[in-house]
Formats: C-alpha cells, sequence, structure tokens
C-alpha cells in the first residue's frame, strides 16, 4: 500500500530492534541523512527486481530526531520524495516551474476550488504553456495553445495555490541529490511499506544464532498483525532452536579454540545437523570437519550464551500454546512450534502435544508431527502415548504407536507386542511391526518372528513386510 505524508507515517516498534541487528551484517549501500537523522539504504538489485519497484529502505531512526519524532517507519520504501511550493507571487510560480520542469518534466498543480492537476511535458526544457500575474493572490494570465496547459481544465482567471514536485527515488544517488535540492521546501515522502525488506531482516536474524535475537523475534510473533512477519519469526525462532542443540558440537571448537577438528572425534549426528544447517563441512577423506565462515566460525563463539537462554523455558511456555488449532490458525506456525518442542524435549508440554495428536479436526501432518515431538521427549512420554493408543480413533493409534516404536524400552515394546498379537487390522499390524522393528531386541524379535509364523500361509501385505524386515537384520 503506498502512503504520502509529511516525513512518512507511523514506526513500527516491533521491527526497529530487528532492523537495528540485522545492520551488524554490514552493507556498502547505506547513507546517513543528517537532515532527518535516519539511515537509509538503496535497494538491492534481487529485491528490486523482484518486486518491480524501486528506491531507498529505511533501515535505522536516531532516537528524537525529525524523522523519529515525525514517526518514520522502519522498513518502509521511500519511493518518491515531494517538495511543495506555495505560491504567493509570479516569481514562486516561475522558480518552482523551473525547477519541478527541468528535473522530473511533471508536476502537481494546485488551483482553488479544482481538483489537482498533472501537467507532463516530453522532455525537459519545453514549455507547458501557462502565465500568471499578481502577488499575494496569484491568477492564470494567459493559456498558449497547443501546449499541455491547453489540454487541462485550466481556465485565465484560476487562482494558483501551490506548485508539487514529485521526484522519482531509482537509487542512493538520486535520494542525496533530491533532498539537497529540496533542502528549503517542505518535504513528503511517498512511502510503500516494503514487506519483502521486514521478512528478509526477520530471517537473517534466524541465521545470526545470536541471542540478542530471541526477544525481537519473540516479540514479533506474538504480537505482528501481519501473517507474513510471523511465519517468519517463527521459522527464524524454529533455526534459532536448533543451533542451540548444537552447543555441545560448538563448544569443542571453542574449547579447542579452531575452526577445525577431526571428524572421528565429534558426534555424528550432530555433525550432520550442522552440516544440512550449512554451518561446517566434512571431509570424510581427511577427516576434518570445518566451520564455514562467516556464520559457523562466529557461531562458536555464541552457542553457549544462545544455548542458556534458549533452555531458561520461557520460550517452551509460548510455543506449547500456539500448537492448539483454536489458538493458532496457521498450520505453518503449529508446525515450527511443534517442531521446536521437539528439539527442546519438555516434559511440561507432554499434555499440550497428547491433546494435538488427539485432536481429530487437526490436520493429520500436524498430528504427526505432535508425535514425533512425543517419541523426542522419550521415556517420560510412554505413559500418556499407551494411553492415547488405548482410544478408538485409528490415526491417533497409529501415531501413537510409531511414537512408543521410536521410544523404545520394555514397557512400550511390552504394550506394543500385546497389541499386535491381537491386532486383526492390517494397517494397524503393519504400523505395530514397523514400531516394534525399530526398537529391535531380542524379544522384540521374538515376537515378529511368531507373528511371520502366523502369517506362514498368508501372500498378504503384512506377511511380506516381515518378510521384509527380517531380511535388514
Amino acid at each position: 500500500m503506498r502512503t504520502q505524508r509529511t516525513w512518512a507515517c507511523k514506526r513500527h516498534t516491533l521491527i526497529l530492534p530487528i532492523f537495528m541487528l540485522v545492520l551488524g551484517l554490514g552493507c556498502d549501500n547505506q547513507y546517513y541523512d543528517e537532515r532527518l537523522q535516519m539511515e537509509v539504504q538503496q535497494l538491492d538489485n534481487d529485491l528490486e527486481n523482484r518486486w518491480s519497484t524501486s528506491g531507498v529502505v529505511v533501515l535505522a531512526i536516531t532516537q528524537n530526531g525529525p524523522a523519529d519524532k515525525a514517526q518514520l517507519e522502519i522498513g518502509e520504501l521511500i519511493s518518491y520524495v515531494i517538495a511543495e511550493y506555495p505560491i504567493q507571487s509570479t516569481r514562486d510560480f516561475n522558480t518552482a516551474m523551473k525547477k519541478a520542469m527541468d528535473e522530473d518534466n511533471n508536476l502537481i498543480l494546485y488551483l482553488k476550488d479544482k481538483p489537482p492537476l498533472r501537467i507532463a511535458t516530453r522532455r525537459s526544457g519545453d514549455k507547458v504553456g501557462l502565465k500568471v500575474e499578481g502577488n499575494g493572490t496569484v491568477r492564470v494570465k494567459e493559456i498558449q495553445h497547443g501546449t499541455p496547459a491547453a489540454n487541462t481544465d485550466i481556465q485565465v482567471g484560476d487562482i494558483v495555490e501551490k506548485i508539487v514536485d514529485e521526484r522519482k527515488i531509482y537509487s542512493l544517488g538520486d535520494y542525496k541529490k533530491t533532498l539537497k535540492e529540496f533542502s528549503k521546501q517542505q518535504v513528503t515522502f511517498r512511502t510503500t511499506e516494503l514487506i519483502g525488506v521486514k521478512i528478509a531482516a526477520v530471517n537473517a536474524l534466524g541465521n545470526l544464532g545470536d541471542v540478542r535475537a530471541i526477544e525481537p523475534l519473540v516479540a514479533l510473533f506474538k504480537n505482528s498483525t501481519e501473517l507474513s512477519l510471523r511465519k517468519a519469526a517463527a521459522s527464524s525462532l524454529e533455526r534459532l532452536v536448533e543451533l542451540s542443540a548444537l552447543n555441545e558440537l560448538f563448544q569443542q571448537f571453542q574449547r579447542a579454540n579452531v575452526d577445525r577438528l577431526p571428524a572421528d572425534s565429534l558426534q555424528a549426528h550432530q555433525l550432520e545437523a550442522a552440516a544440512i544447517l550449512g554451518l561446517l563441512t566434512v571431509d570424510r577423506a581427511e577427516n576434518m570437519a570445518t566451520l564455514k565462515a562467516p556464520f559457523g566460525t562466529q557461531f562458536r563463539h555464541r552457542s553457549e550464551a544462545l544455548y542458556q537462554e534458549i533452555n531458561e523455558g520461557q520460550l517452551v511456555e509460548l510455543v506449547q500454546q500456539y500448537i492448539q488449532l483454536d489458538v493458532e490458525p496457521e498450520q505453518e506456525i503449529r508446525r515450527a512450534c511443534l517442531a521446536m518442542l521437539g528439539v527442546l524435549k519438555p516434559t511440561s508440554a507432554i499434555d499440550a502435544l497428547i491433546t494435538v495428536l488427539k485432536n481429530k479436526t487437526e490436520i493429520p501432518g500436524i498430528r504427526f508431527q505432535a508425535g514425533l515431538a512425543l517419541s523426542h521427549i522419550g521415556e517420560p512420554a510412554v505413559d500418556e502415548l499407551i494411553a492415547a493408543f488405548e482410544g478408538e480413533d485409528a490415526s491417533t493409534r497409529d501415531i501413537a504407536a510409531s511414537a512408543l516404536g521410536s521410544i523404545g524400552g520394555t514397557k512400550a515394546r511390552n504394550r506394543l507386542i500385546q497389541a499386535l498379537e491381537n491386532a486383526n487390522e492390517p494397517a494397524i499390524q503393519l504400523t505395530l511391526v514397523d514400531a516394534i522393528a525399530k526398537i529391535g531386541d531380542a524379544t522384540a524379535m521374538q515376537a515378529l518372528e511368531r507373528q511371520r509364523e502366523r502369517f506362514q500361509q498368508d501372500d498378504s501385505g503384512i506377511r511380506i513386510f516381515l518378510d521384509e524386515v527380517f531380511k535388514s537384520f
């Protein structure tokens, strides 16, 4: 949505700390405007091409400066700078007309009791075709035939109130030049809230792995009315949680004060996770794990603080509220919150996760994600999962059985074996076989062998699946 106002509009307080943090990444195309006491950045080529627009983006505002007092909004795209020329004399008119037409070849003329008129010439130097007279009150004296003025609703005798000069901003150079030329005029901006720039900033915070990102992301997640920003905040928080889980790995690099370590001295699953997140590379031939610059090499200095903050418990309390369909309608956000609980493994979230698992109105993928989170919590969730398995809903039974198989242990194994021996429905039989095979201890395999003998003369899917299970052992 485009807006026009003096120094623009309301500042988005949730976005301010995000942009201030992202500024730490550095940029070669920034400019601090002394007049307005704000920092702007040229819209980079990728964003310009993507949104078919141009201008400069407001990145930071000095507290209590002119832009701050006028509530200019962080993240807006300044696409036009507009100057107003009040007309009180013939000289005012001629000066304003010359400045406007020399640079932009168009202007907006305000006549008393008439709508604003936009007048444009083909090129700089062409005549508008309008002459005025008077001081104090300036009136149209003459309209020349065949000129742009003759093709409008201007009449001799009309009172000229002001001329408005709109300058399209294509680059940081345009912005600086225009503000210099308009140094004595009242300036208005035409701005666009460029949501893509904000989303990029929010995503960048997830990549930084900096503990300072948590507070502004949480505030944005809880309070923003813009769904795309809330989704981006949830995604960035999810990444920060995933990063925090790698603290043990990165502390090994930190204690050794190096960016390379022998791969076989590190936990394989953490190495794989860090590689997927783009933080390091593993050379199996050389048996070396190397942190990637800049985020991987920087993160070893940040991981401990992030881990401590993430695991304090406040984030757990927040996200488990938003896994419920009646609280959060956006499934992408619910999925991100469930994924965070799966990494954090809080026992306090078991009841909330079971509620999601058993919710028949929830989409299957979200219910499965709840089961996955419960399987990561492990042994403390076994009793609740067994209780959920006892229900009549087939989907709940299926997901609960799979989660119990992932957790393993005597209690989960024995309940799954008992269920398989009494099950008659092929679908649940297959799920139970798969769950018991995950446990894979001697008792589990003996139970599956008994089932294979039970289906000895059967050519059904369950017998074929059992044969495949034993081939893999």
